[in-house]
């Protein structure tokens, strides 16, 4: 593949011309675009001839060296063989010519994702080779910071490079996780721009993304997607919640991509907020592996290892995975209940195992079965407000010297009533079937079944030792469901390669295992004005089947015009449809199981029952534009519905009974370009978004005939806007900086709420208008022989949020910052070893990650915290190529 110059005057203005007709949501993305196309600019003043002088390196070090002087992106594998060298490439040759020189006799191959990127792959059969010539690599060799890191991404359903796609993405690979710590979604939420976690949903925590995100009883906004199954199959009496995406999911790993805004055209589960797309590492066709141990504080210990085994050369390929860990929690009880007592521990044990059969060179049908068992003392939290004259006050009248003694005992140390429980089992297998029928034809089936069983989220909600609000779950499970997921999918590419399509069709059942049921514990005050504990018992099941047909479509008009070389239209059309049956228990038993929503019955007469149907048209209208070998320019509009439900927690028929689908329409415009100015590569990507929401799904919690009830009812409208900026800075070869930064500005146009009037003055909840991530990696320029050894800084802050209905000041949670640092040595003394050292929040911030929203309804609030300062050692054992 020779290359040229690919742009030139007419082509530059041809692009200004476009651009220019461009509607922005803002006046301020004018001047970041600006600035971004200036830098784009001066990066496509870099092209030049094709002359290589590359030595034999080791394979990365040259194939990394091979891609500066192209000027194109190298996409490297995992599994890529650290001990081989390549062949040297002196000379004008095509990037071709040079690819296959750099890699003969290697059993390594490459294909064009682009025109400006390679990605390289460890061939299927390796053959007979010569032995590899091990080299010491000179000192001033290429360190890994000298380049930026290309990552593939199935944004689109298809492999594409990152930069390529007109979609906002962040995304993580293997050795990105790693250097980062990220090991659940609570970590993952600390690194993505508008990414925050909503502890509040009740169950498990919820994904929050650009200010949409999950409520109790209604489905998630952001979805996770684990090998392109959406795990959906939480279950609990109040309704559906998204399960299994806690710790003990993130090992193994190929990268995880965050995309952000509605995925409601190519993705399984339509959603308003965005997909998480979790990529296992699939099997390979090499005998590989490693091990390692982790140790830190609070006893934490934990193992990890994969086996990788090629049964049958290319035809059969098994890979195992495990990873188990244990820690100490880090809040203590010293109350009366549960003296000594732990919490916010970690205790799981997850396996995996994939296998690839390849029967034939078109067919491939790839399997995988996972399990995750956790069983955690919970999580830890602690009284800070008490509201005078309120429900707590007058049947506990001791509550205000316990908050005076709990603020002495600090956020670490709490007093509880009830049992804290963090209990699940997720299971399940996916099989992912591909026939490439033709060359530009592939079908591909994807079926999925999971179980999902938990406790998670049976806690003492008003983390006092008064009774007020205690949950326990009497058969040992608070929820369980299962899930089955079948899609199939037709890709295909026409008119000679520039129409590139997606056809497809998504069925879901999702159905409860067991009745659901949990028991809270409040007090009343029956006649006579003295309180007295009720037990209130919760039985609930929803069946839920959603179904929908989707197609879409890019074409290319490059060819056409030369003004249009570049430019390319993308449109995609989804429609849903919707089922739902809820059915509900809820009695009183020391009432003599009288029923809490049906006046004058008794239990097994509480049952409520409801169904309903809902369907709507999603979609993408895009266009974007390549305007230069590095600079991609994009805009994109896009439908976004969430199905609606019930609340059976109410009286029959009424105000409360049922909530309305919500609706988002986004439109985006963005940049990705990477760049060079006086010697300093980087990368920035831009982008800014306008939201209109509507039918607000919003989760509060109401007195309903003396009792407390979680209730989903529809705020109306809202509008989101905000700007994303991601990058990167590589100002020396053995520097690296990476950057992200998000604002947020978001606001209630509309919201009548049926018990409190208008809110509209409400702040919206977990939207944070700053956040920040900023990371210094330098790599030590020592000897080759001694292996790679990298130092890494990052600072983490996020501005306040609401994290409950936003009727009060205690619903805020307040910013914070945090620094973590890590030290990576790979490859000791040229060796399969590697060890790390780290710290988590190193100045031991305190920060608040939960707020029971109590206050308005029983008059105390109480948080939970995050982790507090932790160190760790790790030491890693490879094996294979």
């Amino acid at each position: 593949m020779a290359r040229g110059d690919t742009i030139g005057g007419a082509r530059v203005r041809g692009w200004w011309s476009s651009l220019s007709c461009l509607p922005l949501p803002t006046i301020g993305a004018w001047t970041l675009f600006a600035t971004a196309l200036l830098a784009a600019h001066v990066a496509s003043a870099q092209d030049a001839s094709i002359q290589f002088n590359i030595p034999a390196l080791p394979l990365s070090s040259a194939l990394l060296e091979l891609g500066r002087q192209a000027g194109i992106s190298m996409a490297l594998p995992p599994d890529l063989p650290r001990d081989r060298v390549s062949q040297p490439v002196v000379g004008a040759l095509t990037t071709t010519q040079a690819l296959a020189t750099l890699l003969s006799g290697a059993h390594v191959g490459f294909k064009f994702v682009d025109p400006e990127t390679v990605k390289v792959e460890v061939l299927n059969d390796r053959g007979a080779t010569a032995p590899p010539r091990i080299i010491r690599a000179p000192t001033e060799a290429l360190s890994k910071a000298a380049e930026l890191e290309e990552v593939i991404v199935t944004a689109r359903r298809r492999e594409e490079r990152l930069q390529s796609v007109p979609v906002s993405v962040t995304a993580f690979s293997a050795r990105q996780l790693e250097q980062n710590n990220i090991t659940s979604t609570q970590d993952l939420g600390l690194f993505v721009p508008s990414l925050v976690l909503n502890n509040n949903t009740g169950f498990a925590p919820g994904l929050v993304l650009r200010g949409q995100g999950s409520t109790l009883g209604a489905g998630p906004g952001v979805l996770v997607y684990f090998a392109e199954v959406p795990f959906v199959s939480g279950e609990n009496a109040t309704g559906q919640f998204q399960g299994g995406t806690g710790p003990g999911m993130f090992y193994d790993l190929e990268n995880i991509q965050v995309l952000k805004g509605p995925q409601g055209t190519l993705f399984g589960r339509n959603t308003t907020g965005g997909a998480v797309l979790v990529t296992p590492h699939k099997p390979a066709n090499n005998l590989e592996g490693y091990g390692q141990v982790t140790l830190g504080d609070y006893d934490w210990h934990e193992v990890e290892g994969v086996l990788n085994v090629p049964l049958v050369s290319d035809r059969v390929l098994l890979r195992v995975a495990a990873d188990v860990s244990m820690r100490d929690g880090y809040t203590r009880d010293a109350g009366p209940f549960f003296p000594g007592q732990d919490y916010d521990n970690r205790d799981y044990w997850a396996f995996r195992g994939s296998l690839v059969l390849r029967p034939s060179d078109d067919f491939e049908n790839y399997i995988i079965a996972s399990s995750l068992y956790v069983h955690q003392t919970g999580t830890g939290g602690s009284l800070f407000a008490v509201k005078p004259d309120s429900l707590a006050t007058n049947a506990f009248p001791g509550i205000f010297a316990y908050l005076a003694l709990q603020q002495r005992l600090g956020p670490r140390k709490t007093e509880l009533s009830s049992e804290q429980i963090d209990k699940q089992w997720t299971y399940g297998v996916i099989d992912i079937a591909r026939w490439d029928i033709a060359d530009d034809l592939i079908f591909r089936n994807i079926g999925g079944y999971l179980v999902d069983k938990n406790s998670s989220g049976i806690i003492d909600f008003d983390h006092t030792p008064f009774a007020i609000q205690d949950l326990k779950a009497p058969q040992g499970w608070a929820g369980a469901g299962k899930q089955f997921s079948e899609e199939v999918q037709l890709n295909g590419k026409s008119t000679d390669g520039r129409l590139q399509w997606t056809v497809g069709g998504y069925l879901e059942y999702d159905k409860p295992t067991a009745t659901p049921e949990y028991e809270v514990t409040v007090p009343i005050a029956p006649a006579g004005g003295t309180y007295a504990p009720a037990l209130i018992v919760v039985k609930g099941s929803t069946t839920q089947r959603t179904q929908a047909v989707y197609g879409q479509a890019t074409y290319d008009l490059s060819g056409l015009w030369p003004v249009l070389d570049g430019l390319k239209l993308t449109a995609g059309l989804r429609y849903t449809w919707d089922y739902r049956s809820d059915n509900g228990n809820i009695y009183i038993s020391t009432s003599n199981n009288s029923c809490a929503e049906r006046v004058g019955f008794h239990y097994p007469d509480c049952n409520l029952g409801v169904s309903g149907r809902f369907h709507a048209p999603t979609w993408t209208l895009g266009i974007d534009y390549q305007i230069a070998p590095q600079t991609l320019l994009y805009i994109a509009g896009r439908r976004g519905y969430k199905s609606g439900g019930f609340n059976l927690n109410t009286p029959e028929h009424s105000v409360f009974s049922t909530f309305k689908p919500e609706l988002v329409t986004d439109v985006e415009i963005g940049i990705k370009t990477d760049w060079t100015l006086l010697g300093v590569k980087a990368r920035t990507n831009i982008d800014a978004f306008h939201t209109d929401y509507t039918n607000i799904q919003r989760s509060v919690t109401e007195l309903i005939n003396g009792l407390s009830s979680p209730v989903t009812e529809n705020a109306a409208v809202a509008t989101i806007e905000g700007v994303e900026l991601e990058g990167t800075l590589v100002p020396t070869a053995n520097t690296e900086i990476l950057f992200a930064y998000s604002y947020l500005a978001s606001k209630y146009d509309q919201y009548i709420s049926p018990t409190q009037g208008s809110l509209v003055s409400l702040r919206f909840p977990f939207t944070p208008k700053d956040k920040v991530r900023l990371t210094g990696r330098y790599h030590l320029p020592v000897p080759a022989d001694w292996g790679s050894i990298d130092l890494s800084a990052t600072y983490l802050l996020q501005s306040s949020i609401t994290a409950g209905p936003g009727y009060d000041a205690t619903d805020v949670i307040h910013g914070y910052d945090q620094i973590n640092l890590r030290l990576d040595w790979g490859g000791i003394a040229g060796g399969r070893f590697d060890a790390s050292l780290f710290v988590t929040n190193a100045a031991d911030t305190v920060c608040v990650t939960r707020i029971s929203a109590l206050y308005s309804v029983f008059g105390v609030a109480g948080a939970s915290y995050g982790e507090p300062r932790m160190f760790g050692v790790q030491l890693r054992y490879q094996f294979g190529p």
